[in-house]
Protein backbone atom coordinates (compact mmCIF):
# COMPACT_ATOMS: atom_id res chain seq x y z
CA UNK A 1 0.00 0.00 0.00
CA UNK A 2 1.31 3.44 -0.92
CA UNK A 3 1.69 5.64 2.15
CA UNK A 4 -0.29 8.85 1.91
CA UNK A 5 1.61 12.11 2.41
CA UNK A 6 1.24 13.76 5.79
CA UNK A 7 -0.89 16.88 5.20
CA UNK A 8 0.59 18.56 8.27
CA UNK A 9 4.25 18.11 7.26
CA UNK A 10 4.64 21.51 5.53
CA UNK A 11 3.25 23.30 8.58
CA UNK A 12 5.46 21.33 10.94
CA UNK A 13 8.50 22.32 8.88
CA UNK A 14 7.53 25.98 9.17
CA UNK A 15 7.05 25.51 12.89
CA UNK A 16 10.52 23.93 13.20
CA UNK A 17 12.01 27.03 11.57
CA UNK A 18 9.92 29.41 13.69
CA UNK A 19 10.80 27.59 16.90
CA UNK A 20 14.51 27.64 16.05
CA UNK A 21 14.35 31.39 15.45
CA UNK A 22 12.38 31.99 18.64
CA UNK A 23 14.84 29.84 20.58
CA UNK A 24 17.61 32.37 19.98
CA UNK A 25 15.41 35.07 21.56
CA UNK A 26 14.38 32.99 24.58
CA UNK A 27 17.86 31.62 25.21
CA UNK A 28 18.71 28.80 27.62
CA UNK A 29 17.01 28.58 31.00
CA UNK A 30 13.49 29.31 29.80
CA UNK A 31 10.32 27.24 29.66
CA UNK A 32 9.74 24.79 26.82
CA UNK A 33 6.01 24.37 26.11
CA UNK A 34 5.57 21.23 23.98
CA UNK A 35 2.47 19.87 22.29
CA UNK A 36 -0.15 20.23 19.59
CA UNK A 37 -2.36 23.08 18.37
CA UNK A 38 -3.60 23.75 21.91
CA UNK A 39 0.00 24.76 22.67
CA UNK A 40 0.60 26.54 19.37
CA UNK A 41 -2.42 28.74 20.13
CA UNK A 42 -1.05 29.75 23.54
CA UNK A 43 0.00 33.38 23.02
CA UNK A 44 1.68 34.42 26.29
CA UNK A 45 5.44 34.88 26.22
CA UNK A 46 6.18 34.18 29.89
CA UNK A 47 4.96 31.88 32.66
CA UNK A 48 5.98 32.06 36.28
CA UNK A 49 8.58 34.68 35.35
CA UNK A 50 10.23 32.45 32.73
CA UNK A 51 10.30 33.22 28.99
CA UNK A 52 8.29 30.69 26.99
CA UNK A 53 9.53 28.85 23.92
CA UNK A 54 6.30 27.73 22.25
CA UNK A 55 6.91 24.38 20.54
CA UNK A 56 3.32 23.63 19.60
CA UNK A 57 2.57 21.84 16.32
CA UNK A 58 -0.91 22.08 14.84
CA UNK A 59 -2.29 18.61 14.06
CA UNK A 60 0.49 16.63 15.70
CA UNK A 61 -0.13 13.43 17.61
CA UNK A 62 2.04 11.81 20.27
CA UNK A 63 3.89 9.40 17.97
CA UNK A 64 4.96 12.25 15.68
CA UNK A 65 5.92 14.60 18.52
CA UNK A 66 8.12 12.07 20.33
CA UNK A 67 11.06 12.13 17.85
CA UNK A 68 11.25 15.94 18.13
CA UNK A 69 11.48 16.06 21.92
CA UNK A 70 15.12 15.08 22.53
CA UNK A 71 16.31 17.55 19.88
CA UNK A 72 14.20 20.37 21.29
CA UNK A 73 15.39 19.71 24.84
CA UNK A 74 19.02 19.68 23.72
CA UNK A 75 18.79 22.85 21.65
CA UNK A 76 16.54 24.88 23.97
CA UNK A 77 18.23 23.89 27.27
CA UNK A 78 15.10 24.81 29.24
CA UNK A 79 14.92 25.16 32.99
CA UNK A 80 11.50 23.49 32.97
CA UNK A 81 9.01 22.09 30.47
CA UNK A 82 5.26 21.88 30.06
CA UNK A 83 3.77 18.98 28.10
CA UNK A 84 0.29 19.01 26.55
CA UNK A 85 -0.29 16.45 23.80
CA UNK A 86 -2.76 13.69 23.02
CA UNK A 87 -5.82 15.48 21.65
CA UNK A 88 -5.20 14.25 18.10
CA UNK A 89 -4.72 10.67 19.29
CA UNK A 90 -8.42 10.64 20.26
CA UNK A 91 -9.90 11.26 16.83
CA UNK A 92 -12.86 9.32 15.49
CA UNK A 93 -11.72 5.81 14.64
CA UNK A 94 -9.32 5.55 17.56
CA UNK A 95 -9.50 2.43 19.72
CA UNK A 96 -8.21 1.21 23.06
CA UNK A 97 -5.32 -0.37 21.15
CA UNK A 98 -4.38 2.90 19.46
CA UNK A 99 -4.76 4.80 22.73
CA UNK A 100 -2.46 2.27 24.43
CA UNK A 101 0.09 2.83 21.65
CA UNK A 102 -0.19 6.60 22.09
CA UNK A 103 0.43 6.16 25.80
CA UNK A 104 3.61 4.22 25.02
CA UNK A 105 4.86 7.14 22.93
CA UNK A 106 3.90 9.52 25.74
CA UNK A 107 6.00 7.40 28.11
CA UNK A 108 8.96 7.83 25.75
CA UNK A 109 8.43 11.60 25.73
CA UNK A 110 8.56 11.59 29.53
CA UNK A 111 11.79 9.58 29.43
CA UNK A 112 13.32 12.23 27.14
CA UNK A 113 12.66 14.84 29.83
CA UNK A 114 14.13 12.56 32.48
CA UNK A 115 17.21 11.76 30.37
CA UNK A 116 17.78 15.50 29.92
CA UNK A 117 17.22 16.14 33.67
CA UNK A 118 14.53 18.72 32.82
CA UNK A 119 11.58 18.84 35.23
CA UNK A 120 8.19 19.11 33.59
CA UNK A 121 4.55 19.94 34.25
CA UNK A 122 2.10 17.50 32.65
CA UNK A 123 -1.24 18.73 31.32
CA UNK A 124 -3.97 16.34 30.19
CA UNK A 125 -5.99 17.12 27.05
CA UNK A 126 -9.24 18.94 27.84
CA UNK A 127 -12.62 17.30 27.34
CA UNK A 128 -14.66 17.73 24.16
CA UNK A 129 -17.41 20.36 24.07
CA UNK A 130 -20.47 18.74 22.43
CA UNK A 131 -22.51 20.03 19.50
CA UNK A 132 -19.78 22.15 17.93
CA UNK A 133 -18.09 22.06 14.54
CA UNK A 134 -15.32 19.55 15.36
CA UNK A 135 -16.99 17.64 18.19
CA UNK A 136 -17.95 14.63 16.09
CA UNK A 137 -14.42 14.20 14.74
CA UNK A 138 -13.15 13.15 18.19
CA UNK A 139 -14.16 10.49 20.73
CA UNK A 140 -14.78 11.53 24.33
CA UNK A 141 -14.10 8.00 25.53
CA UNK A 142 -10.70 7.93 23.84
CA UNK A 143 -9.79 11.37 25.19
CA UNK A 144 -10.73 10.33 28.72
CA UNK A 145 -8.92 7.01 28.42
CA UNK A 146 -5.69 8.62 27.22
CA UNK A 147 -5.90 11.25 29.96
CA UNK A 148 -6.20 8.52 32.59
CA UNK A 149 -3.16 6.78 31.14
CA UNK A 150 -1.22 10.06 31.10
CA UNK A 151 -2.01 10.61 34.78
CA UNK A 152 -0.71 7.14 35.58
CA UNK A 153 2.48 7.68 33.56
CA UNK A 154 3.40 11.04 35.12
CA UNK A 155 2.47 10.17 38.69
CA UNK A 156 5.60 10.72 40.79
CA UNK A 157 7.56 11.90 37.74
CA UNK A 158 6.08 15.29 36.84
CA UNK A 159 6.77 18.19 39.22
CA UNK A 160 3.11 19.16 38.84
CA UNK A 161 0.01 17.95 37.00
CA UNK A 162 -2.90 19.94 35.57
CA UNK A 163 -5.83 17.66 34.80
CA UNK A 164 -7.86 19.64 32.27
CA UNK A 165 -10.12 16.61 31.75
CA UNK A 166 -11.41 17.37 35.23
CA UNK A 167 -10.78 21.10 35.58
CA UNK A 168 -12.53 22.12 32.35
CA UNK A 169 -15.39 19.60 32.61
CA UNK A 170 -19.03 19.97 33.56
CA UNK A 171 -20.92 17.55 35.78
CA UNK A 172 -21.35 15.13 32.85
CA UNK A 173 -17.64 15.08 31.97
CA UNK A 174 -17.96 17.14 28.79
CA UNK A 175 -16.23 20.50 28.41
CA UNK A 176 -18.08 23.34 30.08
CA UNK A 177 -19.99 25.64 27.73
CA UNK A 178 -17.66 28.23 26.22
CA UNK A 179 -14.42 26.35 26.95
CA UNK A 180 -13.81 25.76 23.22
CA UNK A 181 -14.43 27.57 19.96
CA UNK A 182 -15.21 24.47 17.91
CA UNK A 183 -15.47 21.57 20.36
CA UNK A 184 -11.70 21.04 20.60
CA UNK A 185 -9.67 24.26 20.39
CA UNK A 186 -9.69 26.46 23.46
CA UNK A 187 -11.58 29.73 23.62
CA UNK A 188 -9.97 32.98 24.79
CA UNK A 189 -11.62 32.46 28.18
CA UNK A 190 -10.17 28.95 28.47
CA UNK A 191 -6.72 30.16 27.45
CA UNK A 192 -6.85 32.81 30.17
CA UNK A 193 -7.78 30.11 32.69
CA UNK A 194 -4.97 27.87 31.44
CA UNK A 195 -2.50 30.74 31.59
CA UNK A 196 -3.40 31.53 35.20
CA UNK A 197 -3.20 27.87 36.21
CA UNK A 198 0.20 27.43 34.56
CA UNK A 199 1.54 30.78 35.75
CA UNK A 200 0.74 29.97 39.38
CA UNK A 201 1.99 26.39 39.05
CA UNK A 202 5.30 27.32 37.42
CA UNK A 203 5.90 30.12 39.93
CA UNK A 204 5.29 27.73 42.83
CA UNK A 205 7.54 25.04 41.34
CA UNK A 206 10.36 27.49 40.66
CA UNK A 207 10.05 29.03 44.12
CA UNK A 208 10.35 25.56 45.58
CA UNK A 209 13.54 25.11 43.58
CA UNK A 210 15.02 28.38 44.81
CA UNK A 211 14.03 30.64 41.90
CA UNK A 212 11.66 33.53 42.47
CA UNK A 213 10.01 35.54 39.69
CA UNK A 214 12.59 38.30 39.82
CA UNK A 215 15.56 35.98 39.48
CA UNK A 216 13.81 33.98 36.76
CA UNK A 217 13.24 36.92 34.43
CA UNK A 218 16.10 37.17 32.00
Amino acid sequence: MTQQPNPFAPHWLIRDITIATHRTLVGPGGLLFLGDSLVEGFYWSSLGGLPVLNAGYFGIWTEELEPKVARLLKSAQPRIGVLLVGTNDAKKGSSEESIAAAAEHFERVVRHFEDASVPFVAVTPPPIEPAKRLSNFYLSESMASLSRRILQIVDGRAVAILDLQKDFADSDGAARAGITTDGIHLSAEAYRLLHDMLDNTIAAVMAGRGHDRRSAVR
